[in-house]
């Protein structure tokens, strides 16, 4: 789900700014001109052209600039990220890769497309907001070393796949690793390996995603109160529920809510 847009010029050698923990995962780029990310405390970045940045939700970082140069920037906030890119900066912290001409004009072409469905949304958005963020992650991913990979051997990524999908169907259950292994007809072991091999990374990661991903949605989509979100996606309660989204995105499940039914932020030109 995509949460803030920002797109255009800024002066940011003139007006740095500040900001309080971010709630979401941000893409920063600087398409025109030259920025840099500017920290709570400790010295500031060298401004530097032609970049985009990545940020975990919990950043505090705010921006600056050259003297009175103008920069121009594409930013876009979302929910959740795809879990290689998830594992990428939590592993190195905040990324930055270099653009290319062609990326930068694309950037900004993205950008354009999700200004023109927030001002007047459609009911595809959430399928372009999708398709964004994908394409975002797939260009951020492609430039690290360590995103090269061979592909995941068939038999793992179904094994994986069936258990994701048995799982969806049984989130209320809070079923355990064991009646996921014997629903997909594999032992505990083997199912570990197969999500290591598929996915590169534990059942259990891949699965609270998931019950976050589906929680985050019913929080924007329909009016239940935290207790029943909780229990339809299989938490202990409302204080476990509050634990584990509070882990994930930095604030409460209740602030988050709040927030994002006011709608998603924008900054025009």
């Amino acid at each position: 789900m995509l949460r803030y847009l920002g797109l255009g010029y800024r002066r940011f050698g003139l007006q740095p700014t500040t900001s309080p923990p971010r709630m979401n995962w941000e893409f920063y780029a600087v398409v025109n001109g030259r920025c840099a990310p500017l920290p709570p405390a400790g010295p500031k970045g060298v401004p530097r052209a032609n970049t985009l940045w990545v940020s975990a939700p919990g950043s505090a970082h705010g921006w600056t600039g050259v003297g009175q140069c103008r920069a121009y920037i594409t930013a876009f906030h979302f929910g959740l990220v795809p879990p290689q890119l998830e594992a990428a900066v939590r592993r190195g912290g905040q990324l930055a890769v270099p653009l290319e001409v062609h990326e930068r004009r694309r950037l900004v072409e993205l950008a354009k497309q999700a200004r023109t469905e927030f001002e007047a949304p459609t009911h595809l958005g959430s399928l372009l907001y999708q398709g964004i963020l994908a394409e975002l992650s797939l260009l951020v991913l492609r430039k690290l070393p360590e995103a090269v990979k061979p592909l995941p051997a068939s038999r793992a990524r179904r094994t994986a796949d069936a258990a994701v999908q048995w799982f969806a169907a049984h989130l209320d259950e809070n079923p355990s690793l064991a009646a996921i292994a014997r629903a997909t007809h594999v032992s505990v072991s083997t199912l570990r390996r197969a999500f290591l091999g598929a996915r590169g990374e534990t059942p259990h990661r891949t699965f609270a995603r998931l019950r976050l991903e589906t929680a985050m949605r019913l929080m924007v989509e329909t009016p239940h109160k935290l207790d029943d979100i909780a229990a339809k996606c299989g938490y202990a309660g409302a204080s476990d529920f509050g634990r584990a989204f509070k882990a994930a995105t930095k604030v409460s499940p209740a602030v988050w809510r709040r927030t994002i039914l006011e709608g998603p932020g924008y900054i025009r030109r």
